[in-house]
């Protein structure tokens, strides 16, 4: 019989990455009992460096502001670029609608990830790492039982009144449950790798963004401590498979056929391996169910265009944190956990999905960038849609107006092309193609 290894936690939860370290952060300096099974050993790699402004009030509240400031580069917008770098528009964030959210971080997410687990461990969480959960069972009744195994394989029991699934793209309960539907517009995959030697702006603007836009994908570079940048091509699924490549080919000759991309990348050399990722979005049928809830990767995940995905876990195990430890009251064992109860988190945390959904669509359709790159910014569009790229996931009636507004220019575009058409190249497609005849 598999060995119980300490007392019923308050609240066990599956993942240590961003949104399960903050809702075990959030938990124990509540006072809740909580233990989190990670498992892998940190610092491990992981993509999905760039921050955006609007996760800074959740650092505050975390107090970890000062150790992001020490350790990672400032973010103060974003460069969009043609393939052909014909067009270039610079979005800054302190242009939004909402004062005070001017800028973020670019982070190492392998020291980013382990600077937000200890501080759950310094709020009071019991954090275990190298432990795998093989099996649960949960209900909003009787609690959870979770099989746990290390890294020698040995195994163990721990009960806990609730379940937070925290797993990413591992999915844990709704990969059991069948709950994932995947987004079938939206079936990407991606290759990135870290280099030396990508040129930077000079002063606070060195650390921003840049993002090449191509017909049918784009291309990141994201300036990170000690001179490294990330640098990733985000393209159709299909392609990949098409061409045959394997992912440092495929890196390779797709930045060398990008004229923007190869300009910035003349220089520059790979200093890692070449990863890979693919089927990149998908939603679930549920997010709060009998004894648990999903938060971040677990419960959704979106093409990462907008740099949404540390906000969407972070914010969520935010409000997963605040909503159960409110439900748990004085007696967690009598208290009502069932999913009607955390109805309000459910529309919540779809709404934000939403959001960056309805943009980063918009993102793959034709001719959104002839309207994203135009210089126009009437009826405080602009700010709107800055925004929003800056992680307000929920904007008063008079910024939701004003995006309706831009989607609404977005299919205007789209059924009589009003505004000029931006050259783009397609991800293995030469440059010439792109070129308009001689005259």
């Amino acid at each position: 019989m598999t060995p119980e290894a300490g007392p019923p936690a308050d609240v066990a939860i599956i993942g240590g990455g961003p949104g399960g370290s903050t809702a075990a952060s959030l938990l124990a300096a509540a006072g809740r009992r909580v233990v989190l099974f990670e498992k892998s050993r940190f610092p491990r790699f992981h993509i999905g460096e760039s921050l955006l402004p609007f996760n800074m009030d959740l650092f505050r509240r975390l107090g970890v502001v000062h150790r992001l400031e020490a350790a990672f580069v400032e973010k103060w917008g974003a460069w969009l670029c043609s393939s052909d770098g014909s067009v270039t528009r610079y979005v800054r964030f302190e242009e939004g609608a909402v004062p005070g959210y001017p800028m973020a971080y670019q982070v190492l997410r392998s020291r980013f990830d382990e600077m937000l687990l200890r501080r759950s461990e310094e709020l009071g969480a019991e954090v275990h790492q190298g432990a795998t959960v093989v099996d649960a069972s949960f209900s909003a009744r009787e609690g959870c039982e979770l099989t746990v195994a290390d890294d020698h394989g040995d195994r163990l029991r721990r009960r806990a009144r609730f379940l937070i699934d925290a797993s990413g793209r591992d999915a844990f309960v709704a990969s059991r449950r069948r709950l994932r539907r995947m987004t079938p517009h939206l079936r990407k995959a991606a290759v990135f790798a870290h280099f030396r030697g990508v040129p930077r702006a000079e002063g606070k603007r060195g650390g921003d963004i840049v993002l090449i836009v191509l017909k049918d994908g784009w291309f990141w570079m994201i300036p990170l401590p000690d001179g490294v940048t990330s640098v990733g091509l985000v393209t159709e699924g299909a392609i990949v498979k098409q061409e045959g490549r394997d992912p440092v080919a495929l890196l390779e000759e797709s930045l060398r056929r990008c004229p923007a991309a190869r300009e910035r990348m003349a220089g520059a050399s790979r200093i890692s391996q070449v990863w890979s990722a693919s089927d990149y979005s998908y939603g679930c049928r549920e997010i709060s169910g009998d004894g648990y809830l999903l938060v971040g990767d677990a419960a959704a995940f979106i093409d990462p265009v907008f740099s949404s995905g540390v906000l969407l876990a972070m914010t969520s195990g935010e409000m997963a944190a605040d909503g159960l430890h409110a439900a748990m009251g004085s007696d967690p064992w009598r208290a009502d956990l069932s999913p009607r109860v955390f109805r309000d988190y459910e529309r919540r945390v779809r709404r934000h999905v939403a959001a960056y959904m309805r943009i980063v669509s918009s993102f793959y359709r034709p001719r959104f960038m002839d309207i994203f790159l135009s210089p126009g910014g009437r009826f405080g569009m602009r700010q709107a849609v800055v925004s929003l790229l800056a992680g307000q996931t929920e904007p008063s009636a008079l910024i939701r107006f004003r995006l309706a507004l831009f989607y609404s220019l977005l299919r205007l575009q789209r059924l009589v092309g009003f505004a000029p058409t931006v050259p783009l190249l397609a991800t293995m497609e030469e440059e010439k193609a792109c070129r308009p005849p001689a005259a």
